[in-house]
């Protein structure tokens, strides 16, 4: 099938739509049919963006599409503790964002209200005896929490909701630490300048990983410093909620 909008129009057609033409117009200057701009917006984000009326490439856009993002997980299903840890790695940016937008609040409840409640019935209970026997047995054998999590299925955000909640559970997730020793991964030294570095690459809608990895830091010691360090984890927050 041909590509509806080629790499050439598609430039053409953004700087059209930049510049305050309506689509219409905009398809007509670049020779396109209005019913392709539809379709190559279906799967192109910038150019949605840009139909919107919003500029992709502001400063602000990454923040549009994150929140679009998030509300789409919503609507999948998703509770805010699973799409906060797809899209931002359990960090509370949704969080931040209901606090200070009261419209993007009542969204937030409106798409969970909407969303499939089939889905919803038919997903398992997260965390059940079973599950945190098991995921306690993976601790236990030496396995991280990240991964003792992905073995059974769960996030990393139920791991830590239940063990804020739940005093004996956070005890035996102690004991399981303890049973077996655990190297340390062997990180380039985090000088000042490599947290700045990690902190430059970070803005809204690019995971804590990605960031980490940008500044040659491995994402386990970045989690590491989150749970230990409540300054490092707050400025985390600050930073990728401005950008």
């Amino acid at each position: 099938m041909p590509d509806p909008l080629p790499a050439r129009k598609r430039s053409a057609l953004l700087g059209h739509l930049r510049n305050g033409r309506d689509v219409a117009a905009a398809a007509q200057a670049t020779g396109v049919e209005v019913k392709n701009v539809f379709t190559a917006a279906r799967t192109d984000t910038a150019l949605a963006l840009a139909l919107a009326g919003t500029d992709p490439d502001e400063m602000g856009a990454g923040g549009v599409v994150a929140r679009a993002d998030y509300l789409r997980l919503l609507a999948l299903g998703a509770t805010p503790s699973l799409a906060a840890q797809i899209l931002f790695d359990g960090a509370g940016t949704a969080g931040h964002w209901r606090q200070e937008n009261a419209a993007f609040a009542r969204a937030c409840e409106a798409v969970k209200d909407m969303s499939v409640t089939a889905a919803a019935a038919a997903r398992a209970p997260r965390f059940t005896p079973e599950r945190r026997h098991a995921f306690l047995t993976c601790l236990e054998s030496g396995m991280t929490v990240t991964a003792a999590a992905a073995e059974i299925g769960i996030t990393t955000a139920v791991v830590y909701q239940r063990r804020t909640r739940d005093t004996a559970f956070a005890a035996a997730m102690d004991t399981a630490l303890r049973a077996t020793p655990r190297q340390k991964p062997k990180a380039p030294a985090a000088s000042a300048e490599t947290w700045e570095a990690f902190f430059a690459a970070l803005r809204t809608g690019v995971a804590l990983r990605q960031a980490a990895l940008a500044a040659g830091i491995l994402p386990e010691t970045v989690y590491e410093r989150r749970r230990t360090d409540a300054e490092f984890a707050r400025r985390t927050d600050r930073v990728r909620a401005a950008r």
